[in-house]
């Protein structure tokens, strides 16, 4: 019994037990430092609304009492995650349920730090979904209108597929309207992509890895901004749809690569966003499917997705022009004016930076040795976030997100966050702290 006890848990191909976190640590605080200063020298006060450069929102102590509860709920997960991951690990769905009603108590303790209305205000705000839905009598005709007529809708609805409105209108039709609804749906949907991304971390890595990693996705620094945005929403459909990629590719499943493709489709109509994502299910299913089942599966996936698109189309919403219209608004708005060099090369990647927190500069430099070892290789355990990594540089580059990623690139935050080595107490803590940094003194719009 006391050599079972203390024997070290089997690792996953290709994770080092004790990555180096110095090196890391010290490149992270300086990414965020340089960000801040740069963004405080000559962007905050711009006129460019990103007063708190490189976060939305404006630098203003409001700890105190609020922080009890999510300091109380990361000390919890931070002293005894570790070890009850290791006990649910064999039992895969215990695991990411556990771990994804971990991470809905950690967001709602941070949400309401400073009192419960603080949940759903961001949501019920003149630039959000569900005042607009609110004010629509016929959604057919939205829909079917819903390209040309962006010039008079709010920010974040000329920002979107029009998705989130249709839930926002479904939701007030069956008596469930008002913001507290969609903050519940969006508390919930960060719940799912932290559950997804643990289970698809064991279908793609083993048991090991999602062991791993859960305690580190229960209490992520994003959770900040979760609790109150219809982005943690879009996350989760997300990382449903990658998540039952990997299963399909794991498990040869073509019915399961299907639902995969349509729940991608149903996640590219409520956000442009999603179309790195797509790109990363299908590169989990050309990798870890055998290679007498990928073209079935790829064919089973892009079939459902294309399917899902069709039906958007005959309904009268055409995403390729959905597409082009909301880069029109875009470029004719915030986009022109926010200055494309530090958001580019300093301010977006600080946010990222921020949103997944210190530990995962840890667990991703750590991947990005192991690739090279392998001659570019990622082993199993670092393919999904290396290929989230890759992913959030190719939408750094594209121009289409100049500001606000705390927000709008939730969805790669669970992946990335897959690297942290979540069974290291100390990088949890920064986790935590990082988060409760972050609670205490921005004041965000979400």
């Amino acid at each position: 019994m006391l050599a079972t006890a203390t024997s070290a848990p089997p690792r996953a191909a290709g994770v080092a037990r004790e990555p180096a976190a110095t090196g890391p640590l010290v490149a992270w605080a300086a990414l965020v430092a340089v960000a801040v200063a740069w963004g405080t020298l000559a962007v905050a006060g711009a006129g460019v609304s990103l007063r708190a450069a490189p976060l939305m929102g404006h630098w203003r102590w409001q700890g105190g009492a609020g922080l009890v509860a999510p300091a109380l709920v990361g000390l919890a997960v931070v002293a005894g995650g570790p070890a009850v991951a290791a006990r649910l690990a064999p039992r895969r769905r215990a695991l990411a349920a556990a771990t994804g009603a971990a991470a809905v108590a950690w967001t709602v303790t941070l949400a309401t730090a400073g009192g419960w209305d603080q949940v759903t205000a961001p949501l019920a705000t003149r630039h959000e979904y569900e005042p607009f839905a609110a004010r629509v009598g016929d959604i057919g005709e939205l829909v079917r209108h819903y390209t040309a007529g962006l010039a008079g809708a709010p920010v974040h609805v000329q920002g979107h597929p029009p998705g989130p409105v249709v839930l926002a209108w479904l939701l007030d039709r069956a008596g469930l309207g008002g913001a507290g609804w969609l903050a519940a749906v969006a508390l919930a949907g960060w719940g799912v992509a932290v559950a997804a991304a643990v289970a698809a971390a064991g279908a793609v890595a083993g048991d090991r890895a999602a062991q791993r990693a859960a305690p580190a996705l229960a209490v992520l620094p994003a959770a900040v901004w979760a609790g109150t945005s219809l982005d943690a929403l879009f996350t989760g459909v997300i990382a449903a749809a990658v998540a039952l990629a990997a299963l399909a590719a794991a498990r040869r499943r073509v019915r399961t690569a299907a639902t995969a493709g349509g729940a991608f489709g149903l996640a590219m109509l409520m956000t442009y966003g999603a179309v790195p994502l797509v790109a990363i299910g299908a590169a989990v299913i050309a990798i870890v499917a055998p290679a007498g089942h990928r073209a079935r599966l790829l064919a089973a996936a892009g079939a459902a997705l294309a399917g899902v698109l069709a039906l958007a189309a005959a309904a009268g919403f055409w995403w390729p022009a959905g597409l082009s219209a909301t880069e029109g608004r875009y470029w004719a708005g915030v986009g022109a004016v926010r200055p494309a060099l530090y958001t580019t090369v300093a301010g977006n990647p600080a946010a990222v930076a921020l949103a997944v927190g210190p530990a995962a500069a840890v667990g991703l430099a750590a991947a990005a040795a192991r690739a090279r070892r392998r001659r570019g290789r990622p082993a199993r355990a670092d393919l999904l976030p290396l290929l989230a990594l890759a992913a959030v540089v190719a939408a750094d580059l594209s121009q289409m997100s100049r500001g606000e990623v705390e927000r709008i690139w939730l969805p790669f935050v669970p992946w990335l966050a897959l690297a942290v080595p979540g069974d290291r107490r100390g990088l949890l803590a920064l986790e935590v702290a990082t988060a409760l940094a972050l609670q205490a003194v921005l004041a965000s719009p979400w």
